[in-house]
This record gives C-alpha cells, structure tokens and sequence, in this order.
C-alpha cells in the first residue's frame, strides 16, 4: 500500500483549509474548525456566544447549542473513580476502581466512604498473600504476607476513625 506525501495527508488538507479560510476568510465553519484544531476551545466557545447567543447569527447558534450539549453530556455522566493498585505477586498488579459510582446520597445510605473500600481492598489483597504465604512459605512471600496484613489492619483502622468521626 503506498503512502500518500505528507502534504495529501487528509489531515493536513482539513488543516490547511480550516487555517486558511477560516482564520483569514469569513467562513463560520472553517473559523470554528481552525479554532477546534488549534486548540482554541475557548476562542470557538466565547464566539458562540458573542456572535450566536447575543449576535443571533444562526450558525453560531447550533454551534453553541451543540458545544453546550457536549458539556451537559460529559458532566451528566459520572466516570470510574481510581482508587489505588496494589501489586499482587511477580509482574501482576490488582488495580481498583468502581464500576458504576454511586450519588452521595446513595452512599450515605450505605455508609460506603472511600476509606472503607480501601480497607476491603486491602484485607483482600492481604488476604490473597496469606494464602499465597501457605502455599509456599518462603521467608520473602511470608515477609510479604505480614506487610500486607499489617497495611490492611492499619486501612480498617483509618477507616473505624473516620466512620466514627462521622457518626459522632
């Protein structure tokens, strides 16, 4: 498969136009795709609102609507929050995160602090080194165990004190 020269590239050719008649021209379209490609989010969204909402400039007003569409959509979705990764043994990791995040009022209900999974996660991990310690108990796994046992213990107790700082 041949390769198209690096001025064809339809990328650069969508660049290209988007700078030329968009930044020099009077075409909305090109201006706002300039804008987008060279980073300018701002720029396109303040003349949204200068030349759309206020201007009335039909264009920029779809342009506008749509920009606040994608806002409402990003921030209506709440994303996985990362909690912590934890290795397990040679070369594998266990890496936590929540699969569907849970409303504040929803979390209170349940008495679910960030705190009080990190402990679970924790035990769990310190849990899998006990075995792992039984099943071969060299001094390096046993000493690993330990360290993890102690780390979960510490965890629950972070966690005890803050969910009794909460009831009090």
């Amino acid at each position: 498969m041949a390769l198209l020269p690096y001025a064809l590239q339809p990328s650069r050719l969508i660049r290209r136009t988007a700078l030329r008649r968009g930044s020099s021209g009077t075409s909305i379209f090109w201006s706002s795709i300039a804008g987008i490609l060279l980073g300018q989010g701002s720029y396109v969204r303040s003349q949204a609102i200068r030349r759309g909402l206020i201007g009335g400039s039909r264009s920029w007003q779809v342009l506008a609507g749509l920009m606040i569409l994608k806002e409402a959509a990003s921030s209506a979705g709440k994303q996985p929050e990362y909690l912590g990764k934890q290795k397990v043994g040679m070369g594998s990791f266990l890496r936590l995160t929540t699969e569907k995040p849970m409303t504040k009022k929803q979390q209170k209900a349940a008495g679910v602090t960030k705190a009080s999974i990190k402990a679970q996660a924790s035990a769990d991990v310190a849990a899998a080194w006990a075995k792992k310690a039984a099943t071969n108990p060299k001094r390096k796994v046993v000493r690993r165990a330990e360290k993890t046992a102690t780390m979960a213990a510490a965890d629950r107790r972070a966690a005890d004190k803050r969910a009794g700082k909460r009831a009090s």
